[in-house]
């Protein structure tokens, strides 16, 4: 009993222990930190790939569409007049629309080292859809971790991206050639 209580009232080396601890807790805080911003940044880098590829598949016009001559001289009066219909956007060509964003999530994933793709793997395309006017896609990937916590186990993080696009006509005061009023242009 009496070496216990020696042994429990010697505070000798109890600061190292301290420091110690602390140091611990600060590296494993900073791995953690680390690992969180990885997963931040593939994510961000998932977003713009299916950014991109979404915008580089609705530049596809469907020119039967767009000269059908829905928008003549009668629907641009009414448009003036503010009894018109709203303008659904620029028709865009379904099948060429697809084909190029998937081209284009092909390109960003065979990118390698020329971009800086935050650890990102290769990016799956889940869903792609068109109904004439708009583009949506939900891309998928997985983040590779820069340290491997021994507690969690956790090497790679699923993340996924949902982007919808849409083409849409430009404002206007100019109809048919005929500059109607509102900004000047030198």
């Amino acid at each position: 009993m009496v070496i216990i209580r020696k042994i429990v009232k010697d505070d000798r080396g109890s600061i190292s222990l301290v420091v110690m601890s602390l140091f611990l807790i600060t590296v494993v805080t900073i791995a953690i930190l680390t690992d969180i911003s990885s997963v931040y940044f593939a994510k961000r880098s998932l977003t713009q790939a299916t950014e991109a590829a979404a915008q580089r598949g609705v530049r596809n016009l469907n020119a039967d569409a767009y000269y059908r001559g829905e928008y003549n001289l009668s629907t641009s009066l009414l448009a003036l007049t503010g009894y018109s219909e709203s303008d659904p956007g620029i028709p865009i060509d379904c099948e060429k629309g697809k084909s190029d964003a998937i081209r284009a999530l092909s390109d960003w994933s065979n990118a390698g080292a020329y971009v800086m793709r935050a650890n990102l793997g290769v990016i799956n395309l889940q869903q792609i859809s068109c109904d004439g006017y708009r583009i949506s896609l939900t891309t998928s990937s997985t983040a590779s971790l820069p340290f491997l916590l021994p507690f969690t186990g956790i090497s790679k993080v699923r993340i996924s991206a949902s982007v919808g696009s849409v083409d849409e006509r430009k404002a206007t005061s100019n109809y048919y050639g005929a500059n109607i009023g509102g900004v000047n242009q030198r």
